[in-house]
């Protein structure tokens, strides 16, 4: 596992936004700095806490998205955890009603608008024959919102670089299939499924595969930024 966490830390501190670009500032939630503003992106990202989240993790995620998958990340302040996603049986929080509550964020955004949620709370979604299975992550196949749980990926131990891999891993993981990637079978690619366990995600090698990268140029290219945000509202 390399050192990634400083590394991806220190670029993400280097470029903390200053405030709202001028373009689509207000169409957009968050901040991003000029100096990551690169001339083509294949998505916006608004990156957001639900509850509460180590600084110093959502720092490494926002470097990763951005060298991983070339996106442009929007920074904003953090929100509250939607009552309706509460799950009293099992005393956490359903993922797919939080996915609902992030994609009402940026329902007015340009079409090319993605949303990570990132929270310490456990969550869950339905699987198969479990009606409520408890996951590290959940993103929409193509659509526009995923989360991602630290509960899980830290509980079991206390190696700060061990949780900032797996933290990172699961962020990138749930963003590429908002981006249209589907679990994939290629060794140590960053979408192979977890299947309950974290093995996967601890061999990762933080990125997609060849296959998943032909795919994702496929259905998210880069495009020039301003098309991005200039994409129609409607979705």
């Amino acid at each position: 596992m390399p050192s990634l966490l400083a590394t991806l830390c220190a670029a993400a501190l280097a470029a903390r936004a200053t405030g709202p670009t001028p373009e689509s500032a207000a169409e957009i939630p968050g901040d991003v700095a000029a100096s990551v503003q690169a001339p083509q992106i294949r998505a916006v990202v608004v990156l957001v806490v639900l509850g509460e989240f180590p600084e110093a993790l959502v720092d490494g995620v926002e470097a990763a998205l951005r060298s991983t998958y070339q996106v442009e990340v929007r920074r904003r302040s953090p929100i509250a955890l939607p009552r309706s996603a509460w799950y009293a049986p099992r005393k956490r929080y359903r993922a797919d009603a939080l996915l609902e509550h992030l994609g009402e964020q940026v329902a007015s955004a340009p079409r090319g608008t993605r949303i990570l949620g990132l929270t310490s709370v456990d969550i869950s979604t339905s699987k198969g024959k479990f009606a409520d299975w408890g996951v590290f992550g959940l993103g929409e196949l193509g659509g526009t919102a995923a989360v991602v749980s630290g509960h899980r990926l830290w509980r079991k131990t206390k190696d700060e670089r061990l949780i900032a891999w797996r933290v990172i891993n699961t962020a990138v993981h749930e963003v590429g299939h908002v981006l249209g990637l589907d679990h994939c079978e290629e060794p140590r690619c960053v979408m192979l499924d977890a299947e309950g366990k974290i093995d996967n995600t601890d061999a990762s090698t933080g990125g997609p595969g060849p296959g998943c990268t032909a795919l994702l140029d496929e259905r998210a290219p880069l495009r020039p930024r301003a098309a991005v945000l200039g994409d129609a509202k409607a979705r």
